[in-house]
């Protein structure tokens, strides 16, 4: 095995910690198919991101392509030839092949000519290789810098191309290679990197570019911190995988804010702390404190500043919390229903006030069709009012992240029953399947207005947008009703909607309707159906819970013996009655007895199938018609 290297690295500013999942994917894929493509085998590839650069260091990189042999096809030994003299068409052929009339061989009647090509090195491949990679990335938001030439993720700042000990000469962006990378912006300039010992070069000068390690340091400080003040600090994959991304030598740094702010609600403080200032909550014995940890890029912070740089933000943050949070508690949640009128839902929809009141006329329709009683009808009907109030509160306006959330707790401060104001919350959750009635009802229905209005103004998915997650939106619909095993016709709901809104014609009904089919058949998919499964009862879509259902029986009748015979016999009738268009037929000029006995038995069949699809039997009614087998065989 050869042990040579190559490393890449390039330099970069701030990198958004968005693009860091992509980037990766993309620097592989590239790179293993460039090599493939050139003949240059490997040992094995790592991909480095952090936030100031990327790159790739190859392991055991063959010096050098294999030496091969290339077949060329030039014209027909007819034409090639003329009374045994080559002809003008196999002179141009050979000139164009760099050959030589002696080394022309004949197959199959065709002239051919062997080029024997001497493989490029490693030294000579890579830089192109390394070049057309960068070149190829796609990134979400690209910049461009300089006269407006370059364009790429953010502006390069230096590149390293290196095989073994040796430079590789490319020049992009700009920027010629060298062996000198940069270490810790704040206490290293250029530091001389090798790819045998590239990441240790980069940890001498205070940059951990492996991913793997910076998360190992940084559980490793948080673990440190829980020990020294015997509390708990929850690890948030997300924030993690956002702070791994972010800094080059994470270290921890713990802070506190003004104990007052504990009044507030523990959402308020988390989502203050974790998602505006990336820091990680502290707990002790279950309950927040008025601690936290963040991660500081770069070793100690002996004097303090950053700490203090952290809690004067976060004290300022909650302070506004804390001062909005009292101001929307003087009243009740009911009376911010009214300043919905004053926001707009969408253009062309109305406001968010409109969006309730059709939101409640749905949610009730919904409810009546399931049976509710009298209390969860008027339960039912409250949420889907107050469903949208926290929009109109201050502390919703400052901190979006909290719709729902802070729905939830006004109405409980409010002294709205409990299943109200846990459905306020839960119909905003697209993940999560509702507990309650409300909840459940409520989300179906604000999602039907939402579908429906978005299809009306234009507003429809492509292949690779959906701006208005109507997707998701979609799969909480289907999962909801799933899982609750309602029956309720789905294609009925959308028309009730649809009266509500002026504006939905025929075509925006087709339309919708030709979305929710795929959109069964893709959540049949991710619940683990066949595609064939999934194709043949996308068409219950409009009952969710029974085309689930069906799904499920098909999938195990295909596993059994019967499943053939009944296959078998649907392809003898399809043959049969290819090309004919109607299905009306008179029984009694039959002259066949076999004839008569499969009609009577197909009727006998047909009661006895409806029956069982009455029953959700699905099952039974694959058997059932299996049984018609041997009639039609007869037949």
């Amino acid at each position: 095995m050869n042990d040579h290297k190559a490393l890449l690295e390039v330099g970069i500013e701030e990198l958004p910690s968005s693009e860091v999942q992509g980037m990766r994917k993309q620097l592989l894929e590239r790179i293993e198919k460039s090599l493939e493509s050139n003949r240059l085998g490997y040992g094995g590839i790592e991909i480095f991101v952090a936030s100031r650069r990327f790159g790739v260091l190859i392991r055991d990189i063959e010096s050098s392509q294999a030496d091969f042999v290339e077949k060329r096809k030039g014209p027909s030994e007819k034409i090639a030839y003329r009374d045994g003299e080559p002809t003008k068409a196999l002179l141009g052929f050979l000139r164009g092949s760099n050959s030589q009339l002696d080394e022309v061989s004949i197959e199959d009647g065709y002239v051919y000519v062997e080029r024997h090509i001497r493989g490029k090195t490693a030294r000579e491949l890579l830089p192109q290789i390394f070049s057309d990679m960068l070149r190829s990335l796609d990134f979400k938001k690209p910049m461009r810098w300089g006269d407006g030439t370059y364009r790429f993720v953010r502006p390069v700042k230096w590149i390293v191309a290196m095989l073994d000990s040796e430079i590789l000469d490319m020049e992009l962006f700009g920027k010629r290679s060298s062996n000198k990378s940069r270490g810790h912006r704040f206490f290293f300039d250029e530091v001389e990197v090798s790819p045998e010992n590239y990441f240790q070069n980069l940890r001498d000068a205070l940059v951990i570019a492996r991913e793997s390690d910076r998360e190992e340091r940084t559980l490793s400080e948080i673990r440190r911190i829980e020990s020294d003040i015997h509390s708990q600090i929850p690890v948030d994959e997300e924030l993690l995988a956002e702070v791994v991304s972010l800094t080059e030598y994470p270290t921890a740094v713990l802070g506190n804010f003004m104990e007052k702010y504990l009044s507030l609600p523990p959402e308020v403080i988390i989502v203050t702390i974790k998602h505006h200032q990336r820091t990680f909550p502290i707990y002790k014995e279950g309950k927040l404190t008025n601690g936290f940890v963040a991660f500081q890029d770069g070793p100690d912070d002996p004097l303090g500043n950053i700490r203090l740089g952290y809690e004067e933000v976060i004290n300022a943050r909650l302070e506004d919390a804390f001062f909005y949070f009292e101001k929307d508690k003087e009243k009740p949640i009911e009376n911010y229903v009214d300043g919905l009128e004053g926001i707009l839902f969408q253009r062309g929809l109305g406001t968010l006030k409109d969006k309730t009141d059709r939101t409640i006329a749905l949610s009730e329709a919904i409810s009546k069709k399931l049976g509710a009683k009298r209390e969860e009808l008027l339960e039912v009907k409250r949420t889907s009012l107050l469903a949208k109030a926290d929009q109109t509160t201050r502390v919703v306006q400052e901190f979006p992240e909290l719709q729902g959330i802070m729905g939830r707790i006004y109405a409980e401060l409010s002294g709205e029953d409990p299943d109200v104001c846990t459905g306020i919350e839960e119909h905003y959750r697209d993940n999560v399947v509702p507990a309650t009635l409300a909840g459940a009802v409520t989300g179906i229905s604000d999602r039907i207005d939402t579908l429906i209005g978005n299809f009306m103004i234009g507003n429809i998915p492509s292949a690779s947008k959906d701006p208005y997650a109507l997707r998701r939106k979609t799969s909480f619909i289907f999962k909801t009703m799933h899982h609750l095993g309602w029956k309720l016709d789905l294609l009925g709901l959308i028309e009730e909607a649809s009266s509500a809104l002026a504006g939905v014609n025929s075509e925006t009904l087709d339309a919708i309707t030709d979305f929710f089919s795929n959109r069964f058949e893709a959540f049949l998919l991710e619940k683990g159906f066949s595609m064939n499964i999934a194709r043949s009862v996308k068409m219950w879509w409009r009952f969710p819970y029974l085309g689930v259902r069906a799904a499920e029986a098909i999938s195990e009748y295909v596993k059994k013996e019967d499943f053939t015979d009944l296959l078998v016999a649907y392809q003898r009738v399809h043959n049969i009655s290819r090309g004919h268009s109607g299905n009306c037929f008179d029984g009694s000029k039959f002259v066949e007895q076999a004839e008569r006995d499969l009609l009577n038995n197909y009727l006998k069949c047909f009661d006895d199938v409806m029956e069982a699809l009455e029953r959700d039997d699905f099952e039974k009614s694959l058997l059932l018609l299996t049984s018609l087998k041997p009639h039609i065989d007869r037949y």
